[in-house]
């Protein structure tokens, strides 16, 4: 769905007046996008109809009854909503202590796609697989918020792809972990594949947009540095 151009304009002329990001001084992290200024459930289709719920239901079914012990303990693992959980991919140099600019960046980031997963889970409200279908035996924890979009999933395909763009040369590895990160929440029992999917899609939008916003360019290319820096790379 093409957005619309006055909507674009609006939103970009907001970004443009937030101001330089002050990182690693121990400020509460502002946002890249005010989720007061854009309704994300515009660009979004609602979640499916029952019949196709009742489908993702029997397959989490077949991945709750094939799911291994280390799988279980990856997906309740990946519950923590870090950048520092990309560490299995980035190396040991990978580490918050190490890293101050690249986790000030990472944690404004997370606050700005929260805002936005937020709305979709209050407008439609959908209930989380577990609470339909009793057969359904979560590992990973859950809040009482709406099943979609997932917010994890939007989460981890937005951190993987600005880590991406840090660091191009191993962009198939981060992304492909971004993707588990969403994975991990069906596989876990507490998301659908398409509250997943719908999660990404929001990452999408926020990727596209939050870097017009001047403060994003200037944090992400210090963090850009720091991480290459400290990686020892190019």
């Amino acid at each position: 769905m093409k957005m619309n151009k006055l909507l674009l304009s609006v939103c970009f002329s907001l970004l443009a007046l937030t101001g330089n990001a002050a990182l690693a001084k121990g400020e509460a992290p502002a946002v890249y996008l005010d989720a007061a200024q854009l309704d994300s459930t515009r660009f979004m289709a609602p979640p499916p109809p029952a019949e196709v719920a009742g489908k993702e239901i029997e397959l989490m079914l077949e991945l709750q009854r094939l799911r291994t012990p280390e799988q279980a303990a990856r997906s309740v693992a990946d519950l923590e909503q870090s950048v520092f959980r990309f560490a299995d991919v980035m190396g040991p140099k990978f580490t918050e202590q190490g890293l101050p600019l690249v986790a000030a960046f990472f944690k404004r980031l997370y606050k700005t796609e929260s805002g936005f997963n937020k709305q979709g889970k209050e407008l439609w409200k959908r209930e989380r697989p577990p609470v339909v279908d009793k057969r359904l035996q979560p590992v990973a924890k859950y809040s009482h918020s709406g099943s979609y979009p997932s917010g994890h999933a939007a989460f981890g395909f937005l951190t993987g792809m600005a880590l991406a763009d840090m660091v191009p040369e191993w962009r198939p590895q981060i992304l492909a972990r971004a993707r588990e990160f969403g994975d991990n929440r069906v596989l876990g029992g507490v998301h659908y594949p398409s509250d997943v999917e719908a999660g990404r899609q929001l990452a999408v939008l926020i990727a596209a947009l939050a870097p017009q916003n001047p403060s994003y360019r200037a944090d992400f290319g210090a963090a850009k540095a720091e991480l290459r820096r400290v990686l020892e790379l190019p």
